[in-house]
Formats: structure tokens, sequence, C-alpha cells
């Protein structure tokens, strides 16, 4: 028995799998909430099952939808290698994704990027600023550039470079506030944080000071919204000397309290690392981390 079934309708069922509700699903495809409901009702009635229960948190799978995804996921997966080796193979030129934290986007990514377009006009680039890690076997991104070192098998990882982190703030802040001492735990001052649950590693201590007598005024996933604090002379936060240098070089070091190295690393999916495009991006940026 042959079964009909819209294939292009399942990407939307993963889509509900992936983010529980139809709203953040319809974000994730670019559509609106009426269409994700409309292809799954679809689907379901393709199949004659139901693929999700619609509970009061959110939209959980059934077991039958469980087992459709698991198929679904191997499904994108087979056709993201399809693409990637038609693209490494056949070196043609289009859209390179690359993700990239909001700063690192901004003083390194961008810049590449101009110069790339100059030697390569027709290349289209996709730059997703996010601190979030990705999937690169699933080609959620071709490069991806991180703070950590990859532990993924099989993918091509590069160091681009060793970022200094230091503490810092506005001048307005240390005129009014003056400068922490040393050993005190950040006792009679402000920090600009990010959210415990994306960075925990720094809510014990930032850079060998601990920070159990601060004032935590601000918490912000946004890294522009983290610069912009401090310049605003909200608190002290912890910034990359590589990139205070380029994007806010009013803010003042506090030198005083030390400071910790972290490595910058470049990942590329191994099967899109022939194409010659590919190469150019790389070369473009890694070019940008040594100026």
């Amino acid at each position: 028995m042959q079964i009909g079934m819209n294939w292009d309708n399942a990407r939307y069922v993963l889509a509900i799998a992936r983010t529980g509700s139809l709203r953040k699903a319809a974000a994730s495809l670019d559509v609106d909430q009426a269409t994700v409901a409309r292809r799954l009702r679809t689907l379901e009635n393709e199949l004659n099952v139901n693929l999700v229960d619609r509970q009061p948190e959110g939209y959980q799978l059934t077991d039958i939808g469980k087992q459709l995804v698991i198929d679904i996921e191997q499904m994108e997966a087979a056709a993201a290698r399809l693409v990637q080796r038609s693209r490494g193979i056949n070196n043609v030129i289009g859209t390179i994704h690359i993700t990239a934290t909001e700063s690192v986007a901004h003083c390194f990514v961008l810049p590449a990027i101009r110069k790339l377009k100059a030697n390569t006009p027709d290349i289209h680039i996709h730059l997703d600023a996010s601190p979030l890690p990705v999937d690169m076997r699933r080609r959620h991104a071709d490069i991806a550039i991180r703070n950590v070192r990859p532990s993924e098998p099989n993918i091509v990882i590069r160091r681009l470079a060793t970022f200094e982190l230091g503490l810092y703030a506005s001048k307005n802040y240390l005129h009014e506030r003056g400068f922490p001492v040393p050993g005190n735990a950040l006792a009679g001052h402000d920090l600009i944080m990010y959210p415990q649950k994306t960075l925990p590693q720094y809510w014990q201590q930032l850079c060998g000071q601990a920070i159990t007598n601060a004032n935590i005024v601000l918490e912000t996933q946004s890294q522009w919204n983290y610069i912009n604090a401090l310049k605003q002379g909200l608190g002290i936060g912890m910034m990359a000397r590589q990139i205070v240098e380029k994007c806010c070089p009013e803010l003042v070091h506090i030198s005083s309290l030390g400071h910790e190295l972290t490595d910058i690393w470049l990942v590329v999916n191994p099967e899109i690392w022939p194409s010659e495009n590919i190469q150019a991006a790389v070369s473009a940026i890694a070019e940008t981390f040594k100026e």
C-alpha cells in the first residue's frame, strides 16, 4: 500500500517538536501560526494518526509522533549532506551561514565580510549573532565562531585567537564609586552580568575575584545591552580586551583585579570545507582576528 504524504509538511512537525509550541515553531519557520496548525492537521490526516497532544503547557509528541520525528531528522540530515556535498564538489557560490556572538560578529565577522565581498561579489552571507551553540552536522551553520573548543567529532577546528578577559567600567562609574579593592569580593560595587543559565561559570568569580559581596544590578543576554550598560555607568563587567579596543575603547580596564585568557575557535562542517567560497570566508575571518 502506498501512503500519500506531502513530505514538506514534515518540517512543520519537526519545528513543533523542537520548540514545543505553535508560536515558536511559526517564528522559527518565518510563517504564521495558522500555517503551522494547518500543516500539522494535514499531515495527521494524511497518516490518519495523532502526532501531538495539545497540553496547557504546550504541544507534546505522541509515541507515534516521536517515532516520526526520528525519521524526519534522518531526512533532514540526509538532505543537508546532499546540499553540502554539492556545494563542496561543485564549488557553487551560494549562501554561507555564519554564527558568532554579537560582539565578535560586529568587531570581526562584518569586517571580514566586507573584504570577502570585495573579492567575491556574488557570494551571499547569512549571519546569525547568537551565543548559543549550533549543530554543525545538520547545517544549522556552515561556519561557527565559539569561545569554547567544540567536542563534536569529525568537524574542522581552527584556533583564531586568544582573548584577554578583564573587568571594565566607565570613567563616570569609577569617578563616582572608586576603584574596587582586590580581594574583597567586589564589596560596594555593582555588576553587569550575563544570565547564570547561560554562563554559570562566571557567577562565582570573575578574573579570579570573588563576586559574593557585589550587587548585581542587571542581567542581560544581549551583548550590546551589556556593553551599553557599561558605557552608561551602570556597573562593572567582564570584557575581552580585543573587543573593547575595537568597539568601546572609552571603557577603563580595572587592571588591579587581574585577567584570564580564553581561546576563540572557528568551526566548519568538514563536508563543505573543500569549497572555495568556504575557504575564502575562513581566510577573511582569520585575517581580521590578526589585525
